[in-house]
């Protein structure tokens, strides 16, 4: 096996084998086990630190490793053939479909990458801490910050600590869908109230939505929108695991129309008004002055 893997690195593997074989068939193998996994709901197994990292290192692998080893060997076994063999023109026509080929790979990389990105920013401390500390009188938890993995040991401990907290202020643009439902149960568990003051978007609403009574500042904003990394590229229109937790939101009160719109929107952003969030039943109450310009909202 390690043979045949220097022999194609090499170019000494022939040119239709190391075509057809080792880049069209290896290439068409790993789009089938990128659809498998999908299928299979590889991207909500991906709970933990140690789970994304293999996932990672499972992309690099396929996306960078593999199809440089794929190109540079096909690219040598063209100019391997046109020396000895001399058909010029299916070496030169190998190599021209290969460069095609790196530029399409190349795209697919991108998307990972960015993917990627989002998803290490939730599995490893990158970027401002999360802050979970206790406020006005020992009544009050405030979660700040990305939804990281162990945001929520975190907030069980400080739960734990101050049995006398009555509301949960979530302030965050998202992060790990598991982790905000993990939070959500801690929530549901103590009978917890929740709010938001500024921004509470994404995986945030996960963990909001909790609250026993959900209140809201006149001048924040709650974010909705599908998951815009399920996987690395494991794509499709509602995952499993997204479609179980809008479940999840339609059987504690969330009204139809609200959740069909929040599909109709897919990866885009979007802020419902006051007046959807009250009458969909995410928001129980509203508090504090509106933004300027925003006081129309609640008339």
């Amino acid at each position: 096996m390690l043979a045949q893997i220097g022999r194609h690195w090499r170019g000494e593997t022939g040119l239709a084998v190391a075509w057809w074989v080792n880049v069209v068939g290896l290439t068409v193998l790993a789009l089938l086990l990128e659809a498998a996994a999908a299928r299979l709901g590889l991207a909500g197994a991906v709970e933990t630190r140690a789970a994304f990292t293999a996932l990672l290192a499972a992309g690099l692998f396929l996306l960078l490793v593999l199809p440089a080893w794929q190109l540079i060997g096909v690219f040598r076994a063209a100019d391997r053939h046109a020396e000895q063999v001399g058909t010029i023109l299916a070496a030169r026509a190998t190599q021209s479909a290969a460069t095609l080929l790196s530029v399409l790979l190349a795209m697919r990389f991108l998307v990972f990458a960015g993917e990627a990105w989002s998803g290490a920013r939730v599995a490893y401390p990158l970027g401002a801490p999360n802050v979970v500390e206790v406020t006005h009188g020992g009544r009050l938890l405030e979660v700040r910050g990305g939804i990281r993995f162990g945001l929520a040991d975190q907030v069980r401990a400080a739960l734990a600590e101050n049995p006398g907290v009555r509301r949960v202020r979530l302030t965050s643009g998202g992060g790990s869908l598991s982790e905000a439902r993990r939070i959500r149960e801690l929530i549901l568990a103590r009978g917890l109230d929740t709010d938001a003051v500024s921004l509470c978007a994404s995986a945030c609403v996960s963990a909001y939505i909790g609250g026993r009574h959900r209140l809201l500042r006149r001048s924040a904003r709650l974010g909705f929108h599908l998951p815009r990394n399920p996987g690395f590229g494991l794509r499709g229109p509602l995952t499993a695991d997204y479609a179980a937790e809008l479940a999840w939101f339609g059987s504690h009160g969330v009204a139809p129309w609200f959740l069909e719109r929040w599909v109709r929107t897919g990866r885009e952003f979007w802020y419902p008004a006051p007046r959807q969030l009250r009458a969909a039943g995410v928001v129980d109450t509203f508090f504090g002055r509106p933004a300027p310009g925003d006081e129309i909202y609640f008339r």
